[in-house]
């Protein structure tokens, strides 16, 4: 059968010169949902860049090599190319190179030809592909070693600080180096008021190689220490105490593996380098950015942030937040949908927030359901972030918010995260926010009017209507408003409320229930199941009372 530009399951998206585009526009067409409202303008660039790389195809081989693709892992790169046929192996010479095996040279040709046509997307960025230097994956690794080897390469680099304005310890180093390969060892032999010199060691040429081509030339802090980076002649480090001025992380020299033990044993610093192009201060132990971004993205343990069952952990960046927003309010939207690791709130750009969701799962229901919903008087615009995880710098104070709250929240074992287990998960519903609210969770003891005074107590809308059931563990029912935004706001605000009436704990959790309108009937739930145990008439004419609805604009 002819090729006919199409790969295996996937439709032909066509592309005409007077509408780049494509012929359904910037709608939601065909292939990966629009969930920005950029994918045309994405998909655009990538097919401007591949057609470039169109003039500079190698020779065919079983190897496509992917370049510029440290945003991107291995299972990334993995799921997005398999559907082209079947992937014998793919490796990392370094920090933004892939290299993938195809099983056959049709295969990869098949994929070429794809790309050359329609232009490709990786998680939405556009990287460079190009076929291996060789028809094999341990060839094309042979490839890469050796042109390091001729190159002077080592797997040593002497770092030089210029400029140093502000303390340079083996920690900051560490932070800066860590993220392009594993350091082994790091040494800091002279210190003067023109430069601090020192010596980082890697495991390996390509990781010295990648660090090199990341951070020469760019600042620490901004404006003053400037890294100045070439490799070394020295083959290995010394290091025989693990402090400031010299550290080893490995455990090679026995004399200090229980220092590097205790040091591991403390858990992995939220201190790090960097925060991707966000402003995050100036001094000690807030580095900046200067003219280049040295903050690649890492991975480095992550603990209880770990990738689960929907993917690894994804960061949302969150635009036009009210000045009344807080961390704990866009939590407790974000929450019904997916579980929330960390929210920092930029202290130097009002109005943006970094959310870091458990898994990409969770990212995408926030981007489907709450993306552009209007909430306390302001549009929120949600995106995906280039970030793998949102930073928060331990040693300093948080930020303070106008409404007194701090910018920082971390919620990794907050006791309200909604899908931290499958059975928990099973209870949610991923239902667009609309004017009428589930409430739950309260004790048997409260009434409608304990719920009424508790939101007008918060500064919430007045709701229309209320309808209110009992169980035989809580008390729940039902809210509707005037409008989704003020329905939106009462449960910005007032989710996950808790105290304590009449000496009984209260805890009001609150949930979107996807209705446009009140149900004329009373819940299912609430009715006993066939065959349960009578109740006397006092319990019945209780649960009567407690199943009607009131309308308060009646």
């Amino acid at each position: 059968m002819p090729y006919d530009g199409r790969g295996p399951d996937m439709k032909r998206r066509r592309f005409d010169d007077d509408n780049p585009r494509g012929r359904r526009g910037r709608g939601r067409g065909r292939g990966r949902p629009d969930r920005l409202g950029r994918r045309d303008d994405v998909m655009e660039e990538a097919e401007s860049s591949q057609t470039r790389q169109k003039r500079e195809r190698a020779l065919p081989s079983r190897v496509i090599q992917i370049g510029q693709a440290e945003e991107l892992t291995e299972d990334d790169i993995r799921s997005a190319l398999e559907v082209f046929g079947e992937i014998r192996g793919v490796v990392s010479p370094s920090r933004d190179i892939f290299l993938v095996e195809f099983s056959s040279l049709e295969r990869s040709v098949f994929f070429i030809n794809h790309i050359d046509s329609h232009g490709f997307l990786i998680r939405f960025i556009s990287p460079d592909l190009n076929y291996g230097p060789a028809q094999d994956l341990p060839s094309a690794m042979a490839t890469f070693t050796s042109k390091s080897n001729t190159s002077g390469a080592n797997h040593v680099l002497e770092v030089n600080v210029l400029k140093p304005m502000y303390p340079i310890t083996t920690e900051v180093l560490h932070t800066i180096a860590s993220p392009h390969g594993r350091v082994s060892r790091i040494v800091i032999h002279n210190k003067t008021e023109e430069k601090i010199e020192s010596l980082i060691e890697f495991d390996s040429v390509m990781s010295a190689e990648s660090c090199k081509d990341a951070i020469n030339g760019a600042d620490i802090y901004a404006g003053c220490c400037t890294l100045d980076v070439k490799f070394s002649k020295a083959q290995s480090l010394n290091v025989f105490k693990n402090d400031d001025d010299t550290f080893d992380y490995t455990d090679v020299n026995p004399a200090i593996a229980a220092s590097n033990r205790k040091r591991e044993s403390q858990g992995p610093s939220d201190d790090n380098y960097g925060d991707r192009g966000h402003d995050m201060g100036r001094g000690p132990g807030r580095p900046r950015r200067g003219d280049r971004n040295l903050d690649r993205s890492r991975d480095g343990p992550r603990g209880d942030m770990g990738p689960g069952p929907g993917g690894p952990p994804a960061v949302l960046m969150v635009h036009g937040l009210d000045t009344t927003m807080n961390p704990n309010r866009l939590f407790n939207l974000f929450c019904m949908y997916g579980d929330v690791n960390k929210i920092k709130f930029l202290m130097t750009k009002k109005g943006i927030a970094m959310v870091e969701m458990k898994n990409s799962r969770g990212a995408d229901n926030v981007l489907n359901h709450l993306n552009r919903i209007k909430v306390l008087g302001s549009q929120m615009s949600i995106s995906p972030s280039k970030h793998r995880e949102v930073v928060i710098y331990t040693n300093n104070a948080p930020g303070i918010l106008e409404d007194g709250s701090e910018n920082v929240q971390v919620f990794i074992n907050s006791r309200f995260l909604r899908y931290s287990t499958e059975k928990r998960a099973a209870k949610n519903r991923l239902v667009d926010p609309t004017k009428i609210l589930h409430f739950f969770a309260l004790p048997l003891e409260v009434d409608e009017d304990f719920v009424l005074k508790l939101l007008e107590d918060k500064g919430c809308p007045t709701p229309t209507s209320i309808s209110m059931h009992k169980s035989e563990v809580c008390s729940a029912g039902l809210l509707e408003f005037d409008s989704t935004e003020e329905a939106v706001d009462t449960a910005a605000i007032a989710n996950h409320l808790n105290g304590t009436h009449k000496g009984i704990k209260y805890l009001l959790k609150i949930a979107f229930t996807g209705k446009k309108s009140m149900p004329v009937e009373n819940y299912e739930e609430s009715r006993p199941a066939a065959g349960s145990k009578a109740k006397s008439k006092k319990e019945d004419d209780d649960e009567e009372s407690s199943n009607t609805s009131r309308n308060f604009n009646d």
